[in-house]
């Protein structure tokens, strides 16, 4: 079967900037590893219209909604090249 990793909005909500970013950098990082071992593997983020907001929408745009977009932009761009803070590889 395929293995889930499942994030909630709700993950993305935080009062440090680049926290969720980070979360999601991690997430990745824990499913790349899966996919390495043979496995297939999923990454879920469930309701995210809700927490990075719309095109269009009226959900507040923080800082931490741009570096979520910004995050899954440079993933879907460079899906080979993920880096957590402080990784120099």
């Amino acid at each position: 079967g395929i293995n889930p990793i499942v994030m909630s909005a709700g993950e993305l909500e935080s009062g440090n900037a680049g926290e969720p970013a980070k979360l999601i950098r991690q997430r990745y990082r824990e499913a790349a590893d899966i996919i390495s071992k043979g496995k297939m593997c999923v990454l879920f983020i469930n309701d995210l219209d809700a927490g990075a907001g719309r095109m269009g929408g009226t959900t507040q745009y923080t800082v931490n909604n741009q570096m979520v977009n910004a995050t899954l932009m440079n993933i879907a761009d460079n899906p080979t090249n993920v880096q957590l803070p402080g990784m120099y590889n």
